[in-house]
């Protein structure tokens, strides 16, 4: 061997089995002529076609966006929603922020909750929170003109909740029927301070009478409504 003259190394052998070697892969005849068919563009014509189809992607997909705004109402808002079960008079509520369609909202949702506000309605978790549930009328505002906020105890066990109908009965004296005075009523809120609940229930005008003369003998039964 000449002194200052390397040995060529030997080329490497190719790995037995390696799944790189071998001949292009076989493709479905209308797939393989697109193959040729790219391979003969020129490269400014490869460009061109790229740009088109990326075009046509985002117009598509802009299409789409556009369609599902105009079935939902427009373009998502980011509201407030209750992260748990609030009960009324909370000040600083578990609260998430989502965006959710306009159609999908309650009127007047709330984006943010102010400093010093309290809720005045209780909120079941997923509730989008609105300006309802600020309002200084209390559990109250939901109420139409006509109706009034009744607080009726009941057992906590019960499972009486605050967004739950109930049907309000006056149970008669001794062997007397009992009598329904007030069907599906809404619960408002309701207050758990020991083993007893007070249940705040909105009734029509002419159903307070009979319920409060039925709290007076404490004879007045909730019942669950569909």
């Amino acid at each position: 061997m000449l002194r200052g003259v390397l040995p060529h190394p030997a080329p490497r052998a190719a790995r037995p089995g390696s799944r790189l070697d071998g001949p292009y892969p076989r493709l479905p005849r209308p797939l393989d002529a697109l193959s040729d068919r790219w391979t003969g563009l020129r490269p400014r014509a490869r460009a061109l076609v790229g740009l088109a189809v990326v075009v046509a992607l985002a117009l598509s997909v802009s299409a789409r966006i556009e369609r599902a705004e105009r079935r939902w109402g427009g373009t998502p808002m980011r509201v407030l929603v209750a992260a748990e079960d609030l009960p009324a008079g909370a000040s600083e509520p578990a609260v998430r922020s989502l965006e959710l369609p306009p159609a999908a909202l309650p009127p007047e949702p709330l984006a943010s909750f102010p400093d010093g506000a309290a809720l005045a309605l209780a909120a079941p978790e997923g509730t989008v929170l609105t300006q309802a549930h600020l309002d200084p009328r209390g559990p109250a505002a939901g109420l139409p003109d006509d109706s009034r906020a009744v607080p009726i105890p009941v057992e906590s066990s019960w499972g009486v909740v605050a967004g739950g109908r109930v049907d309000v009965w006056v149970l008669g004296a001794d062997t007397g029927p009992a009598q329904q005075v007030a069907r599906s009523a809404v619960v408002l809120e309701v207050t758990d301070d020991s083993s007893t609940a007070t249940a705040l229930v909105g009734l029509a005008e002419d159903e307070v009478g009979p319920t409060t003369a039925g709290l007076a003998l404490g004879r007045v039964l909730l019942t669950h409504a569909p």
